[in-house]
């Protein structure tokens, strides 16, 4: 709301108009020159602050990270994802701007409720099919839409992005993608009405030296219940925590990993004809002096010195000094 004015002050100003001193349009310029105007379409109401925007930006570019790690392994290709673009659209126009044929791979993410949508260029796909069936990655010259076989097959590169998809999302929630179906035409994939917002992210995909386009669709009704801990600061915070229990983890299983730790007595040096004939109750000569230290083994690295000696009724070893490097 703008100042107040005082009557004092409305009967100044009348009394300046008046006698010319004010100019009336030049009073209105000046009041239309505060006035800052902000285009808002009611038909497209923007649902995600630009913090939230922000924060799906480091969701999905870790991701894009982890997707083309996994993907390049599995592929044995340079493989590349790279997020370009967070937008905000009616489930309408998305379906409009998907040509067809095209992949269509219908998920959930329980325990949040409702559909999304991973769309992948035909292009791609195909590309990625010839890969894993033992070509060099050339897709076809003409795109159409894929057999029971091919489905199955991108159904193993799918899975592998949605392991993706949940670690990049667990600095923030826990959800477990769950693959429901494939298409390949999205007129036929109703997961919200066509009115109803979306949130849509858009990668470029380079696989085996052909690019293509990855788009992944989320109804604003699934992301609604968690919208709040769509936070940047709260990302950073709980991914400050997730590593700090991830070194915990670490810890506490290399703490338990056994290995064998022996110790090196002595050496002794006989001739064969010796050796066969070494009966129970022969004396061995150790090339070693009563008082020397014994190496003591950690695998097959020398960690450790000590002195023999007894516990209770068993053979022991005191540890007097430990070994930096293994010597010659």
């Amino acid at each position: 709301m703008g100042e107040i004015l005082s009557q004092e002050e409305i009967d100044a100003l009348l009394k300046a108009l008046s006698s010319g001193a004010a100019e009336a349009e030049k009073i209105k310029g000046e009041a239309k020159s505060e006035v800052r105007v902000k285009v808002y379409d009611f038909r497209r109401p923007e649902k995600f602050s630009k913090d939230q925007i922000r924060t799906f930006h480091m969701i999905f570019s870790t991701f894009a990270r982890l997707g083309a790690t996994n993907l390049a392994g599995f592929l044995r290709s340079r493989f590349q994802i790279d997020l370009v673009s967070v937008d905000q659209l009616t489930y309408e126009e998305f379906v409009r701007s998907v040509p067809s044929p095209t992949f269509v791979c219908v998920f959930s993410l329980p325990p949040l409720e409702g559909r999304c949508v991973l769309q992948i260029s035909l292009d791609v796909v195909f590309s990625m099919i010839d890969r894993l069936l033992g070509g060099i990655g050339v897709p076809l010259g003409n795109p159409r839409p894929l057999t029971e076989i091919e489905n199955r097959i991108m159904l193993e590169v799918v899975e592998r992005l949605m392991g993706a998809f949940r670690e990049a999302w667990a600095n923030i929630y826990q959800v477990d993608p769950r693959v429901e179906t494939l298409e390949s035409n999205l007129e036929f994939v109703q997961i919200v009405s066509g009115s109803d917002m979306t949130v849509l992210f858009s990668f470029e995909i380079e696989v085996a030296e052909r690019s293509g386009v990855m788009t992944i669709c989320i109804p604003y009704i699934v992301v609604e219940p968690i919208t709040q801990k769509l936070s940047a600061s709260l990302w950073f915070a709980s991914r400050k925590s997730h590593s700090a229990k991830a070194q915990e983890d670490i810890r506490y299983w290399i703490q338990r990993v056994r290995l064998p730790v022996w110790v090196k007595l002595g050496e002794a040096h006989i001739r064969l004809r010796e050796l066969l004939t070494l009966e129970v109750g022969d004396v061995l000569l150790l090339e070693r002096k009563a008082d020397e230290p014994l190496e003591i083994y950690v695998g097959k690295r020398v960690k450790m010195r000590g002195i023999p000696g007894r516990s209770g009724r068993h053979l022991a070893v005191k540890v007097i000094e430990y070994v930096e490097e293994e010597e010659a």
